[in-house]
């Protein structure tokens, strides 16, 4: 995850370089641009996650760069900071998807937890995207086997509307009586279906958040309680135990060995 500060004033940049607790925060690349014109030639060679912006600057202001970033499809979470405190400059930070407007000087402390917010909500969004994506491919699979089946609800269709949900709701807890009922089946019946597939319904529950546990703990940045939390176990320790049983080895060993084996297929 990547930072950019951007403010024609090089003195305001040292100061948040120097007061800000920098391992606290999970950024791989803090850069800096001292006009809107070196900030743009930065987000053309790398990916910027969140930006900190002056508004008042000689070149172009901060808001003229923000419209430039939304034109060009970037996702980038916006920070601003100014020295005035005017409703125009708040209001069309807001309309182009500002996350924050701070008048300066801001402590530092105060300056952390924004941040710090700023990365929560990227790392929401990016669960999200994951959670969509295999959705979809979820629902592709169950369209191909309701044409297949003459769009019959049959037990195939039921259950693979089943595993959509499932994959839909993991961070929810899911009962068999509250699955059983979004099929208008009863419990006792949702239960054979899934033992007709080789797999009980707890088993293939498990087996998917599981699954997903796995995917999240690729991304070195994600806390273990937040994968936890997003695959739908609120206890750690059940969780650590329950992944070890999946996989031979605790979420921070799985994790940690994903890492190494990244490292060593970049080629330098």
């Amino acid at each position: 995850m990547n930072l950019l500060m951007v403010d024609d004033e090089i003195v305001t940049i040292k100061g948040i370089l120097r007061g800000i607790k920098w391992e606290q925060l999970s950024f791989d690349e803090v850069l800096h641009a001292t006009s809107s014109g070196e900030a743009k030639e930065i987000f053309q060679t790398t990916d910027i996650d969140i930006i900190l912006c002056d508004i008042e600057m000689p070149d172009e202001n901060g808001i003229k760069l923000l419209e430039w970033i939304r034109e060009h499809n970037y996702e980038t979470e916006c920070i601003f900071l100014t020295c005035h405190d005017e409703f125009d400059f708040a209001r069309n930070a807001l309309k182009l998807k500002g996350m924050d407007y701070l008048l300066k000087p801001i402590p530092y402390s105060e300056l952390q937890e924004i941040l710090k917010k700023a990365i929560d909500k990227i790392k929401e969004k990016q669960i999200s995207i994951q959670y969509e994506k295999y959705g979809k491919n979820q629902l592709e699979q169950i369209k191909k086997i309701a044409e297949e089946n003459d769009t019959k609800p049959n037990g195939k269709v039921i259950v693979e509307k089943i595993k959509q949900y499932i994959s839909d709701h993991l961070q929810d807890e899911l009962s068999a009586e509250m699955l059983a009922k979004q099929v208008y089946v009863s419990t006792d019946y949702l239960f054979y279906l899934f033992k007709k597939e080789e797999t009980t319904l707890v088993e293939y529950i498990t087996n998917v958040r599981m699954f997903y546990a796995a995917e999240l703990l690729k991304d070195s940045s994600l806390s273990i309680g937040r994968v936890a939390m997003s695959v739908g176990y609120s206890n750690y320790c059940y969780f650590s135990k329950v992944f070890k049983k999946a996989y031979g080895i605790t979420p921070s060993q799985y994790q940690r060995e994903f890492k190494n084996c990244a490292k060593k297929d970049i080629v330098v």
